[in-house]
């Protein structure tokens, strides 16, 4: 090809017309770009975005919210507050967020009563929330608090040593009491000895009483159910403690002996009494249970069908030969024996009941055999306190509200023997990089050879 002075122009203007273009794109991609983002979540459980139920809360919003985060000059703090409203702002533009420095707006400070840095004040409307945590369940359940109209009432009966929601040890329920406040419930006590169940009460809640109720007081619970009342029973083992009625109501009857599992001992379990369940049948109160439920000290029920009632195992227990009622006496080794008259697995351990009463109300009762399932010293073990709050929020009618929080990550912690300590630093420190220094020997003869 011969370069005159014509063909050298000729280049050099495509030359120019390329560099034109290539600049127009990458400007065009850049304009582009900056208006248009895309984000993708890779984690296990996707707790870097919404669940689904967060986003239908999100969705139930019908004007802005206002977001203030007292936050002073720091970068991590605020990028990590910006990155938790972000999104939520993604679903709904409308969430609007703006950071205070708490030194320089006192006056807002002490209006809003903001304690510490890092408290984000939630305004929907004339209604205020302040949250300390950042994290998305805590920030769906303000939202849920702020959309809701009215608080519900959770009353728990008193007067039968059941477990109380001001005891803070280990059998008491104080946690499951907090996580109730915390989805914008109030909570009441009440002794149907002395009075009525007060009004208004969306849920009331049977602890695992110790002691007999009257026929008076179990009459208090029928007429309450009879009006659509709502029940969470957490029975425990030898119920009925004189709700012998409210279980011929339900058409449950209460197995004796003790529901062992023997799979829990793998998990560094040493009573096999306490059930480690993995899977659920696909209720709406389980159906977005990621972990296990560790439930403890349960019995088997039985149920017969009742007519106008609906009922469906909420959970049962692993089948055999993992797990087996046990009527005897579980000193030293628990063996399956039919002749003593256990029963195999899988049993069912908790139920829940429905129950049309006409004109559009609903008669919901859930009961559980395991009376210590929502205790101090498991509510926060495995999903148990993802099960309790959506256990509740189904029973109050709450439909919209279940399935709220994150499921928990698994657990991916490798724990190695000292013998495998050994082998792999064996295998990564000296096996390994002696083969690499023997292939660059052959490597090298060969080429010596040649």
């Amino acid at each position: 090809m011969r370069l005159d002075r014509r063909t050298r122009f000729t280049l050099r203007l495509q030359h120019a017309g390329f560099l034109l273009l290539l600049t127009a794109l990458c400007t065009g991609l850049a304009w582009f770009t900056s208006r248009l983002s895309w984000n993708a979540d890779w984690t296990a459980t996707g707790r870097n975005s919404l669940t689904v139920a967060s986003r239908r809360v999100v969705g139930k919003l019908h004007g802005p919210v206002r977001v203030l985060a007292f936050a002073r000059q720091d970068p991590a703090l605020r990028g990590r507050i910006r990155h938790l409203v972000d999104r939520y702002r993604r679903v709904d533009p409308k969430i609007r967020l703006r950071f205070v420095n708490p030194d320089v707006h006192l006056a807002e400070v002490r209006r809003l009563g903001i304690r510490s840095e890092g408290e984000l004040d939630l305004g929907y409307g004339r209604r205020h929330e302040t949250l300390t945590t950042l994290d998305q369940r805590a920030f769906t359940d303000a939202l849920l608090r702020l959309e809701r109209t009215r608080h519900l009432l959770a009353t728990f009966v008193t007067g039968h040593g059941e477990r109380s929601f001001t005891n803070t040890s280990p059998q008491g329920l104080s946690a499951f009491a907090a996580a109730l406040r915390r989805e914008g419930y109030r909570l009441a006590t009440v002794d149907l000895a002395r009075r009525p169940i007060p009004k208004g009460t969306s849920l009331l809640v049977v602890a695992e009483p110790q002691t007999r109720y009257l026929p008076a007081e179990e009459q208090a619970l029928l007429a309450y159910l009879g009006h659509g009342g709502n029940l969470l029973w957490l029975a425990g083992r030898g119920q009925p403690r004189g709700l012998g009625g409210v279980a011929a109501r339900l058409g449950l009857r209460f197995l004796p002996g003790h529901v062992v599992d023997v799979e829990s001992e793998l998990l560094g379990i040493r009573n096999p009494t306490w059930l480690v369940l993995t899977s659920f049948p696909p209720t709406r109160v389980t159906r977005s249970l990621a972990g296990e439920v560790l439930d403890p000290d349960t019995t088997a029920l039985v149920v017969r069908h009742v007519k106008g009632w609906i009922h469906e195992e909420l959970f049962t227990s692993p089948p055999l030969p993992l797990s087996w009622l046990a009527a005897g006496s579980l000193r030293g080794t628990v063996v399956y024996d039919p002749h003593k008259g256990d029963r195999p697995g899988p049993l069912p351990i908790a139920e829940l009941f429905l129950h049309g009463l006409g004109h559009g109300r609903l008669e919901r009762v859930a009961v559980l055999s395991g009376g210590g399932l929502f205790a101090n010293a498991f509510l926060n073990a495995g999903d148990n306190l993802g099960l309790a709050l959506n256990l509740v929020n189904w029973l109050s009618a709450q439909g919209a509200f279940l399935n709220l929080h994150q499921p928990p990550s698994p657990d991916r912690t490798l724990v190695l023997t000292r013998e495998e300590e050994i082998l792999l630093g064996a295998l990564y420190l000296v096996i390994l990089p002696l083969l690499l220094v023997a292939g660059g020997l052959v490597v090298r003869l060969r080429r010596t050879r040649r």
